[in-house]
């Protein structure tokens, strides 16, 4: 008989250790294919908010409020805010039509929605799971325990996470949020209150904020060169070390008792760098789990992803002499080129 050999001992070691090298090579290759595809999704659902604003501006001939204030004289009184934010009114336009009825944005407080057994008891609703509002790349859960709603109780209310805010542009994060009584053919709901000038510092400069909604013809540096949604995470990694809670955003409005201080859960601005992780900078800011920035939907509808790189000069002062290139973007009217980024 003809006789059999094996293989040596040092044979199948030297197997094992080219069989582990192909393996250490090939893994990062898969994870960056998988970014790469949860980036793609994220990307399309961009584009579709991308759609669905512009569906809301054909129908209404504007895009939504960034979120409601209330109505009459006592309209910016803490507690009487109705606080629904865009993401709910554009319900319909990203087939969510049945929810919308259910919900009824605007219709009443959302305070009034997130108490349980009121009249208006929405929560089971306000803690949907909204697929089309997460980026896949992102670790945080399907309900939001870091941004959260304030019911009638005064009580916070978990309600559904969201990975996209819009952009309430260059100033501060805020910019004291409200535009009210200086535009011609402003229904009187909008002008309770004291009227107040929108120029200066304290007026957002951005697509979203505490008021009626924009007309496209209003965002005069152009569709193609300014920012209306962006991307917030759930947690960053620090640089030195350890996690920094950016705790993402809230789908259908903001903090219905407290809106100066928590409209970052739907808003944000580039009074912070992108994916900056000092601080609570990413509480106020844009950021996302891909490598190397983050993606944002302009107001053409196209999506671009910026680097975290970008020319920025962050901070409050929108008025300096020279803006930098982030500034630029998310300034709706600032009248300067942006030029590439």
């Amino acid at each position: 008989m003809k006789r059999q050999h094996g293989f040596t001992l040092v044979e199948l070691l030297v197997v094992i250790a080219i069989i582990g090298v192909l393996v250490g090579l090939l893994l990062p290759a898969v994870q960056a294919a998988r970014e790469a595809a949860r980036r793609m999704s994220c990307s399309n659902n961009l584009k579709q908010f991308g759609l669905a604003l512009h569906n809301y501006h054909d129908t209404y001939n504007t895009l939504p409020s960034g979120y409601l204030p209330g109505f009459g004289a006592n309209a910016w009184v803490s507690g009487n805010q109705s606080s629904w934010g865009w993401g709910s009114f554009i319900l319909p336009f990203m087939e969510q039509g049945p929810l919308h009825e259910q919900l009824t944005p605007g219709a009443f407080r959302l305070a009034d929605a997130a108490t349980a057994g009121s009249p208006f008891d929405r929560v089971a609703l306000l803690q949907t799971p909204m697929p089309m509002y997460r980026c896949p790349s992102d670790t945080g859960p399907e309900v939001n325990t870091g941004h959260r709603l304030r019911n009638n109780s005064d009580a916070d209310v978990n309600a559904s996470l969201s990975n996209y805010v819009g952009s309430n542009g260059s100033n501060r994060w805020h910019g004291g949020g409200r535009l009210i009584g200086t535009r011609s053919g402003v229904p009187s709901q909008w002008a309770g209150g004291t009227p107040q000038t929108i120029l200066g510092t304290s007026a957002p400069n951005g697509i979203f904020y505490n008021g009626p909604g924009l007309r496209f013809a209003e965002i005069t540096d152009g569709t193609s060169n300014t920012i209306m949604v962006g991307e917030r995470s759930w947690t960053l990694n620090r640089p030195t070390g350890g996690i920094a809670s950016c705790n993402a955003g809230l789908v259908f409005g903001t903090n219905s008792q407290n809106e100066q201080l928590t409209n970052r859960g739907i808003l944000a601005s580039g009074t912070v760098p992108i994916n900056s992780a000092i601080g609570n900078d990413c509480l106020f800011g844009f950021s996302s789990r891909h490598p190397g920035g983050t993606q944002f939907t302009l107001c053409d509808g196209s999506v671009r992803f910026i680097s975290d790189t970008i020319d920025h000069l962050p901070g409050p002062d929108a008025l300096r002499a020279v803006q930098s290139t982030f500034e630029r973007l998310l300034a709706r009217d600032d009248g300067q080129p942006v030029g590439e980024f």
